[in-house]
């Protein structure tokens, strides 16, 4: 499963840049940087997170999660949808956070949003797209 290190990692690649590059650019100290990675410390600080994602030009969920949840949002309230291969694991993740009560109201919604996709006629997962 990826990691926030595989997706920094990735990403540097693409952008054909390497972790001093990043360090350089972020102020981070190479010898703190080159240690989360070698321990993948789950322990990263936010600051840390924000400053990489900033000079990766991606947002701070991406990096933890591997799912940008703002531009999921936004997608959502102007008719888009998220294809991610993520989103079902995002799903999950999310629900398994909540209470029964609200996993409960959760599962009702999705209830509703499936009853109006089969009286609208929309083909599956597709949002009517």
């Amino acid at each position: 499963m990826e990691n926030i290190y595989d997706r920094i990692t990735e990403l540097l690649k693409k952008r054909g840049k390497n972790r001093k590059d990043l360090c350089e650019a972020t102020g981070l100290s190479y010898h703190t940087l080159t240690s989360l990675f070698q321990r993948k410390s789950e322990t990263m600080k936010l600051d840390t997170i924000v400053r990489i994602a900033g000079y990766l030009d991606v947002t701070a969920d991406f990096l933890i999660t591997g799912t940008d949840v703002a531009m999921a949002i936004r997608e959502a309230e102007t008719g888009g949808y998220q294809t991610s291969p993520n989103l079902e694991l995002e799903i999950v993740r999310v629900m398994r956070t909540l209470n029964a009560r609200n996993r409960t109201i959760l599962l009702a919604k999705a209830y509703e949003l499936q009853e109006k996709e089969t009286q609208t006629g929309l083909p599956k997962g597709e949002g009517g797209r």
